[in-house]
């Protein structure tokens, strides 16, 4: 009897591989920065730009067809990609013990554009770090982390199983944890930013679970002049941490 036909496996892409991989020229450029990457993808025939001047000072630079790279990183890639070196993982004990004085909570935000765009506004908010639950989120996805700018290389981000039993252990490291919620018995103004504390976000749909803003310190709102009720989560959390920096730097 004739052997029976052995089915090869397809070769694997670099889209494929475990290697993480970002694209966009200022989440590649902050990646480098940071020296997270191993290797850099671009585009042949890319004009000039200052971003790539300083990433071909920063890293190895392999220059290969449009067409390469659209299978290696799909979508819009700005003509770059990345692979990058692991993360490091933070536990959340290791996040507070970096006594920072400004981190962001994520609940629930499960739009990778959301997550992204969150994260960017907290570091340039000057937030050391960011709490993300492990399930019920988007995941720091390409889509992410070129959302955030290159802000998820830069920021400590910390997994934790849920968030309700993450607040109270931030709680207890002397942090202040506040809930951003459109039906909050404080606006924003009247509570006293300038202390050590973590903003917690939740989703457009949900908000901040119930559970979860029952052990904060205290629930804010943005106030609505229009007829819409609220701003989307990654616009509101953006007025927010504006409002702790300018009382942080009024304060100073």
């Amino acid at each position: 009897m004739a052997p029976r036909p052995v089915k090869r496996p397809a070769p694997r892409s670099a889209s494929t591989t475990a290697v993480p991989l970002i694209h966009g020229r200022n989440a590649v450029l902050e990646a480098a920065r940071a020296g997270r990457v191993l290797r850099v993808y671009q585009a042949s025939g890319l004009g000039h730009d200052p971003r790539l001047d300083e990433l071909a000072r920063l890293t190895r630079i392999e220059v290969v067809a449009t067409e390469r790279l659209d299978v290696i990183a799909p979508g819009v890639h700005q003509g770059v990609a990345a692979e990058l070196k692991p993360r490091k993982e933070w536990t959340l004990r290791e996040l507070t013990a970096t006594n920072p004085s400004l981190l962001v909570a994520l609940d629930s935000i499960m739009d990778p554009q959301n997550l992204g765009a969150i994260l960017r506004s907290a570091e340039v908010a000057g937030a050391e770090g960011a709490v993300i639950p492990e399930h019920r989120s988007a995941p720091l996805s390409p889509a992410a982390v070129k959302a955030s700018s290159g802000a998820s290389e830069l920021l400590r981000i910390a997994k934790v199983s849920g968030l309700p039993s993450a607040i109270p252990e931030i709680k207890r490291s002397g942090i202040w944890c506040v809930a951003l919620d459109p039906r909050g018995e404080l606006q924003a103004w009247e509570f006293d930013f300038t202390q050590r504390v973590c903003v917690v976000v939740g989703s457009e749909g949900e908000g901040v679970h119930r559970l979860v803003k029952e052990r904060c310190d205290a629930r804010v709102r943005l106030p609505v002049k229009g007829h819409i009720a609220s701003l989307n989560a990654s616009a509101a959390a953006a007025a927010l941490l504006y409002e702790v920096m300018r009382q942080r730097e009024s304060n100073a």
